[in-house]
């Protein structure tokens, strides 16, 4: 599927496959139900476009008892509905995902679909079945129907331009101060690991670029203090070039600050600050991210 804005969905073909249940035959299909809706909302709505607010009412529809399908087969009728609360779930667990693609321009694109499944499949790998808590939702399934799916996508994007991403985050991964390439990438694929499952970040379809989802108040304050306690630790070493060090960090990781507001985060004078006394308001960030740190 590849919407474009002056193309409206059929409105009877949504109706046939409403009622099919083809919209629920995999995780790429449940996807494809969601950017149509959107996309008509979007292009035909007299209202303002508020991401968030049709992200809720997508998955308050979605979440509701499925008396639509009551005709179909046991197993049809199974299918349909674990299906419904794997969308359910991620919008539920992991909504900026979607919050992510439906803020792109190129929101319909196969580009942008490949992305969306792939982080959600690398997502999917990091939870566990006590984390999920729904003894509904099979898991287990739902990891390899995933990768297999993923696999499936013909990729939209030349493997060069891959590789070129991959070697600009190695910017960020050189500052680890392990003795040779192989510790240090381990040491930096161990840290996004945390941050993954703290959500501290996303990732990105498959170009080993990540979303920074602490995007509110002091946002760029959590960055800072993380740098701060990896060269306090000596994990990292010690430079106080800001714009390097934000560069580094921009390498892999996609965020909504102004540049130079970000830069200035890692400025000598802003890192200083972080000194850990009681009644200092960056104390809070920096206590958080030795706790994220405590057993890395």
């Amino acid at each position: 599927m590849n919407l474009h804005s002056n193309l409206r969905y059929p409105f009877f073909k949504y109706i046939i496959e409403e009622f099919s249940g083809t919209f629920y035959e995999d995780d790429l299909t449940s996807l494809n139900r969601l950017l149509i809706l959107y996309h008509n909302r979007y292009s035909f709505t007299v209202r303002r476009n508020d991401v968030g607010e049709f992200i809720a009412s997508y998955e308050q529809g979605i979440s509701r008892p499925d008396w639509l399908h009551w005709w179909f087969g046991r197993a049809k009728r199974d299918r349909i509905r674990q299906v419904k609360r794997r969308t359910a779930f991620t919008l539920r667990h992991n909504r900026e995902i979607f919050e992510h693609l439906l803020s792109r321009a190129d929101y319909g694109s196969e580009k942008a679909i490949y992305e969306t499944l792939t982080s959600i499949s690398k997502w999917v790998q990091t939870l566990s079945s006590e984390a999920v808590g729904d003894k509904f939702l099979d898991l287990e399934g739902w990891r390899t129907e995933l990768a297999s799916l993923v696999q499936q996508i013909p990729r939209p994007e030349a493997a060069t331009k891959r590789t070129a991403r991959t070697r600009a985050s190695e910017s960020f991964q050189e500052q680890f101060t392990d003795g040779d390439d192989t510790e240090r990438l381990l040491k930096f694929n161990r840290l996004k690991r945390l941050l993954l499952a703290e959500r501290w970040i996303v990732p990105i379809g498959d170009t080993d670029t990540y979303r920074y989802c602490k995007q509110s108040k002091g946002g760029r304050l959590y960055i800072a203090a993380l740098y701060y306690v990896l060269m306090e630790k000596g994990y990292i070493k010690m430079t106080t070039d800001a714009p390097q060090i934000a560069a580094s960090f921009n390498s892999w990781l996609v965020h909504d600050f102004e540049q130079s507001s970000f830069v200035k985060a890692f400025q000598a004078e802003e890192l200083s600050q972080f000194d850990g006394r009681d009644g200092n308001a960056r104390t809070k960030y920096l206590t958080e991210v030795r706790l994220l740190l405590r057993d890395f």
